[in-house]
């Protein structure tokens, strides 16, 4: 059932005198469930601006409640902001959708709507074995929890912390550290990455896990016992001005255990810390 809540604060004129244009604010709420038919739905967020945060439901169901505070310098800009900046969810048995924006990431643009902004903060719930894909990118965080099934996440300006995490496939974040429990050890290859910010693993004390470390300005704190690990080198080829180029690249590798899935793990102005988790 969905339950939405509007309030909104106009231009304001006194005694038959304008004043210039009031800023234009207003705050939707509301609340939707959508059936699935899986234990295993999928969900997918993009958002622009504002905070992402999953946690573990009620089989059979995906729960989205969302709080919209749209905002423009003035009314006609407001009005304009309603047409370029939208929300698109699609659902269906097997999972949820959700873009903000533009499909074609024109976003950036707003089409002449200079000084328009959306915040959408997103709390969803999801079947414990969900496939979570879910991003940011301004002034906000991702949150997940609980998940048992495979998690992607992404933000440009804000952190990323997973707890009670099972499997990751792709976490990134521009400028924003990265904070990752581990309910179990991990079977599945993870691409793990930041520009600006430090990398926190929190690893079962048993796990056993191999990782390609590519740091520029950091170091590896471990309270697990890591080993050396040798990596064959990558070479990458170009063709410039009808000369071949080769880029040769040595990664640093450490093992945990006896070795298992690959996790890629970058900085370039961070520290990479593996922490000791029961």
């Amino acid at each position: 059932m969905k339950t939405y809540r509007t309030a909104m604060i106009a231009l304001v004129f006194l005694a038959g005198t304008a004043y210039p244009a009031a800023p234009i604010t207003e705050e939707n709420v509301w609340t939707e469930t959508y059936a699935v038919s899986t234990d295993t739905p999928r969900l997918r967020i993009s958002n622009i601006w504002g905070s992402v945060r999953v946690r573990t439901g009620d089989a059979g169901q995906i729960t989205l409640s969302v709080t919209e505070l749209r905002s423009a310098p003035d009314q006609e800009r407001f009005d304009r902001s309603l047409q370029v900046i939208g929300l698109e969810i699609t659902a269906d048995a097997t999972g949820v959708s959700i873009l903000v924006g533009d499909p074609d990431k024109r976003w950036h643009n707003m089409n002449g709507c200079d000084g328009c902004r959306v915040d959408y903060q997103f709390e969803v719930e999801v079947p414990p074995g969900a496939t979570v894909d879910v991003g940011t990118v301004m002034d906000g965080r991702v949150d997940i929890k609980g998940i048992t099934g495979i998690v992607s996440a992404s933000n440009v300006n804000g952190p990323i912390r997973i707890d009670n995490l099972n499997d990751c496939e792709s976490i990134v974040s521009v400028n924003g550290r990265i904070d990752l429990e581990f309910a179990k050890a991990p079977v599945l290859n993870c691409s793990i990455e930041t520009i600006n910010g430090d990398i926190t693993l929190g690893i079962p004390p048993g796990t056993s896990l191999d990782m390609m470390l590519d740091l520029f300005n950091g170091v590896v704190e471990s309270e697990l016992q890591v080993d050396p690990y040798a990596l064959p080198a990558t070479v990458e080829h170009t063709l410039e001005n009808g000369h071949n180029r080769y880029r040769i690249q040595k990664m640093t590798g450490v093992r945990l255990g006896q070795g298992g899935p690959l996790f890629s793990i970058a900085s370039m102005n961070g520290d990479v810390r593996i922490q000791k988790h029961q």
